[in-house]
């Protein structure tokens, strides 16, 4: 039982409290995971680049142009290594981090503004629900601007419902809009700069204020933002030219709407991508978000934040280029719809059956983890994942795998026997965090298999430069059979000649000196390369191999 100090200091300091409990389960993670090669490392070579060539505006990745993103999030990355000299992964994660926290302080202050009597407890289970769904959870600590993104848009929401209901400074918030809307726009691209106005819009409509539109988004709104995009884009005309400009504002932007040349997706995929982010709460936010919306007892709260993810829904559904994790900005605002709404109801049976599904399924999925690690080696299946992944026997695979079968069973427990939702949404979301903290131990091991950071330093040893950061940038670097290597430029520091999947060209050019990378299972699949390759000297790195020419 909490005592009424613990509780007072809750109540002025929860966020606080809970943002130290997800450091410290989260910063295992965060300082010793490798940068994925698919986005993170390309993000730190654009870095690189810019500043080797002294660019602010127009950026470059292996020398072409890249307008795909603005550029505030690469000059965090930017500041980072001139003040560490490297690319901390720790530092770059705060990035995520904090933007999320500061998503959380706004949502609970927004939940304790408009519902006075609502308790620490209520506060705390809403808190964590938004905290641990699984792409919020993965975005607060992974290599995207997706967080610092969905964290402008909040917070100019927040900003415009709070002079809407007369508190604060008018003049200071008739500023402080256009600005955080400006910042989403500066951090992500058009989805910043629409999601916003939209949402006021159709929530004034809802309100039947609509007329008052102007007040709120008129001229002064969009002259301020006029004014910060003009100073922009005028930096990337004299920084990158006409051509670099031109690519910014329509080809990757209104070509990725109509036509994507990446991540092309039909209508209906949101549909689908909803139930895994907002997992494993989604069986309970996406019938209670999306069904309460369209009733007709909502506050005036309620009203902002399903004007919020039902037009930013239909609109992303919209565009052509589609990945899950353009949904965030939905994320946050579904999580309190669901938890006022549901709150307001009171206890339902369905409500226990939609956390209790995923809870078992995750209880289960510890339960057979724990036994196959059990049995380990007399099953061969289970020998070949091992043999494959050696880091999976370790002690804190095992007790990860613990805690997520004795936490999520004690979640269906608290919701049947105590009756409680909000207690079992607490406790599922501290089951997650304690396996996340867990696991984290291997994640050295695991790097193997997530980036380039230690294969790298395995090849800067064994070819010689012991005590070197880097290879000389005259060495000769080669790939066959790898997903997006040439951004491993970053490790080593020297240009990569990536020849796909074509041995018969590596064969026919023969590079007589340099190395060659290549992942050891697929060089089974060429007899020649193999021949080629099968008297040269070799090192074995994780899931690759490096061949000496």
């Amino acid at each position: 039982m909490i005592t009424p100090g613990i509780n007072k200091f809750l109540e002025k300091h929860l966020i606080l409290v809970l943002s130290v409990l997800f450091l410290i389960a989260l910063g295992p993670l965060m300082a010793q995971r490798d940068f994925t090669p698919s986005n993170e490392l390309r993000y730190l070579n654009i870095a690189d680049e810019a500043l080797q060539g002294g660019h602010l505006f127009a950026f470059t990745n292996q020398g072409e142009p890249y307008a795909d993103k603005p550029p505030l999030y690469i000059w965090m990355i930017m500041l980072c290594k001139l003040i560490f000299g490297r690319h901390s992964m720790f530092a770059l994660s705060l990035f995520s981090f904090i933007p999320a926290f500061g998503i959380i302080w706004i949502m609970d202050r927004w939940l304790r503004e408009t519902r006075p009597s609502v308790t620490v407890r209520d506060r705390a289970a809403a808190a964590l629900m938004l905290g641990s769904s699984a792409l919020f959870l993965g975005m607060s600590v992974f290599l995207r601007m997706d967080m610092l993104l969905c964290f402008f848009i909040t917070a100019s929401l927040y900003v415009f419902h709070r002079r809407y209901r007369g508190l604060g400074n008018p003049s200071a918030q008739s500023i402080l809009l256009p600005v955080l809307i400006f910042l989403a726009l500066f951090t992500k691209g058009p989805v910043g700069l629409m999601v916003p106005p939209l949402a006021i819009i159709v929530y004034l409509a809802v309100e039947r204020r609509i007329r008052e539109a102007g007040k709120y988004i008129g001229w002064k709104t969009w002259g301020i933002i006029a004014g910060l995009s003009a100073l922009w884009f005028t930096g990337v005309w004299f920084d990158g030219g006409k051509d670099y400009l031109n690519n910014l504002l329509f080809h990757q932007t209104v070509d990725r709407a109509v036509n994507a040349f990446h991540h092309k997706e039909p209508f209906w995929y949101y549909a689908v991508a909803i139930w895994y982010i907002m997992a494993p709460y989604s069986l309970m936010t996406v019938p209670v978000s999306f069904a309460g919306s369209f009733g007709k007892r909502q506050d005036s709260t309620e009203k902002l934040f399903s004007s919020v993810f039902i037009p930013t829904f239909i609109l992303l559904s919209l565009f052509s280029s589609k990945l899950a994790i353009y949904l965030a900005p939905v994320i946050p605002f579904m999580t309190y719809f669901t938890f006022m709404k549901a709150s307001d109801i009171g206890s339902r049976k369905w409500f226990n059956v939609s956390l209790a599904i995923p809870e078992a399924i995750l209880a289960l999925a510890g339960i057979a983890v724990v036994a196959g690690l059990s049995i380990g080696n007399r099953m061969p299946a289970i020998g070949d994942i091992a043999d494959t992944y050696p880091f999976i026997s370790s002690p804190f695979i095992y007790a990860g795998a613990i805690i997520l079968a004795v936490g999520f069973v004690t979640a269906i427990l608290t919701l049947f026997l105590r009756k409680s939702w909000k207690n079992s949404i607490i406790v599922s979301a501290a089951t997650m965090l304690a396996f996340v903290f867990s696991v984290s131990f291997e994640m050295k091991q695991a790097n193997d298999f997530i980036g380039f950071g230690n294969l790298s330093d395995d090849l800067i040893e064994w070819s010689g430069n012991t005590g070197m950061e880097k290879i000389s940038d005259r060495t000769d670097i080669y790939t066959m059979f790898i997903y997006r290597p040439e951004n491993m430029s970053v490790y080593l520091g020297c240009p990569i000649k990536n020849y796909g999947e074509d041995s018969e060209r590596f064969i026919s050019e023969a590079p007589s000196t340099g190395y060659l990378i290549i992942m050891t299972e697929d060089l089974s699949g060429s007899e020649d390369l193999f021949r080629f390759l099968e008297n040269r000297q070799k090192m074995v790195s994780g899931p690759y191999t490096v061949y000496k020419l």
